[in-house]
């Protein structure tokens, strides 16, 4: 019989493969539009946001397959009845990367003028984003400032962030627009011969054929990795060492970076901002214990604030504030001193002294919620350490990249990848697939002569 877990993992996965489907779809439209594009800085952005698609699908596909392995082994992590520690929103802001240029580059104005395209890519398990590219960075630039605010929204306490950087340096890019003239005359005799079913047939090739044969789109590098992690979470910018990665031959890339790189990493733990648990509470009275007051509670942010009634919450203060800190200790009341049923105790240590707070739920099953939510927010405040003092601002702007999930992919599928004339259309009846496909590879494979030798030349 299968249960609520089951139905929770089933829905992840589905989740799951809906975005690998959407990503697959926003990777055949950015291929389309790589090779529809004629500008440089298009080039440019579809080869980056290609990339960014194909590291997203890689990540995808590999969660799906170890959560299928996980089930074939009947290693299931979430267990029902199993306390786990809160999520939280993490940001990455504040993103500057130094670079190193020699005395005759920078300061003498001397050797050749190289320039690079730049972006930095950030990775949570299966959240990936990436930043604004940052064109066109010379010997006159010390630095790589990306004003991008980066938020990722549900991250568990023992997050690796990975952040890689990724670089291209700037030369006369192959599309279509600046292809040799030979191969752009084949390019354009297919179309001008067979019309529009050649297009749709070239639309549908997979994208190792597109992007690896037809079109030499620029190539981003992976020049550098960091990572970050709870322990660097703070308020201001911290610099952390950035690992340069090398080439087949040992050799770092030209990009003259420093070996570190500044941001600042933020944490929200959603114990902070969403609430435990709720609900009514009889809180002993202090100068009489024999009198108790009910209050409407709700457990968030580090106290268990108190109103008269649900509808005070948003409109006034608490009339009773009880700290909840990681010095507080909840433990079931003395009986012999507290008569009353399903009661408990809060004692809480500070500067201030020592405070203790008898309180008691109206029944069992009250009583047993309210334990678990502060055993839980103990639990949150332990395992988030430090980034539970205090409420960090994410800095979250409107500049704020989101989810590749939520992209449309529309504009890109109407891209025709090649523009067919209108009156063509019955030639393609003449051609048989196999025609049709030894023109496609003579096509591809000059292509492919021609990435190999611009290539060489770097």
């Amino acid at each position: 019989m299968m249960g609520p877990l089951h139905d929770i993992i089933w829905t992840k996965d589905h989740d799951l493969q809906q975005k690998i489907d959407h990503e697959i779809k926003m990777r055949e439209g950015t291929a389309r539009l790589l090779v529809a594009s004629k500008h440089p800085a298009q080039v440019l952005e579809a080869a980056k946001n290609l990339l960014s698609s194909n590291t997203r699908i890689i990540a995808y596909m590999s969660e799906l397959q170890r959560r299928k392995t996980a089930e074939v082994l009947g290693k299931q992590l979430a267990l029902e009845g199993n306390q786990l520690p809160c999520r939280a929103q993490v940001s990455v802001s504040d993103i500057r990367i130094p670079l190193m240029w020699k005395d005759a580059d920078h300061f003498k104005n001397k050797g050749d003028y190289r320039r690079y395209a730049v972006f930095c890519m950030l990775k949570v398990g299966t959240e990936i984003y990436d930043t604004s590219m940052i064109s066109d960075v010379d010997r006159s630039m010390t630095d790589i400032t990306f004003e991008d605010v980066i938020l990722f929204d549900d991250v568990p306490h023992d997050f690796d962030m990975k952040l890689e950087v990724y670089c291209h340096k700037l030369h006369e890019e192959f599309s279509v627009a600046n292809t040799p003239k030979k191969l752009r005359k084949k390019i354009n005799d297919i179309s001008g011969s067979v019309g529009r079913s050649v297009g749709k047939r070239l639309s549908g090739l997979n994208d190792a054929d597109v992007i690896g044969n037809m079109v030499l789109g620029p190539k981003f590098e992976l020049v550098a990795k960091g990572s970050l992690c709870l322990s660097d979470v703070d308020n201001s910018v911290r610099t952390f060492d950035l690992n340069l990665e090398t080439n087949a031959d040992g050799q770092v890339h030209e990009l003259p970076l420093f070996g570190h790189y500044c941001c600042r990493l933020a944490a929200l733990p959603h114990c902070l901002v969403q609430a435990t648990v709720t609900g009514f509470l009889n809180v002993q009275e202090d100068d009489d214990l024999s009198k108790w007051k009910r209050y409407w509670c709700c457990l968030k942010n580090l106290q268990l604030a108190c109103w008269s009634s649900p509808d005070d919450v948003e409109v006034t203060q608490p009339l009773l504030s009880i700290p909840v800190t990681k010095s507080t200790q909840i433990c079931e009341a003395n009986p012999s001193t507290v008569k009353k049923l399903h009661s408990f105790l809060i004692k809480t240590v500070n500067i201030n002294g020592i405070f203790d707070h008898t309180l008691a739920a109206d029944t069992k099953e009250e009583f047993n919620k309210w334990w678990d939510g502060f055993q839980q927010h103990l639990l949150d405040q332990a395992l988030w350490k430090h980034a539970c003092d205090e409420q960090m601002d994410l800095r979250a702007s409107g500049r704020r990249k989101a989810p590749l999930f939520t992209r449309k992919s529309s504009l890109y599928e109407e891209t025709p990848l090649i523009e067919p004339e209108r009156d063509s259309d019955s030639i393609v009846n003449d051609l048989g697939n196999d025609q049709l496909t030894q023109m496609l590879h003579t096509l591809m494979g000059e292509a492919s002569q021609i990435r190999g030798g611009a290539s060489s030349q770097l």
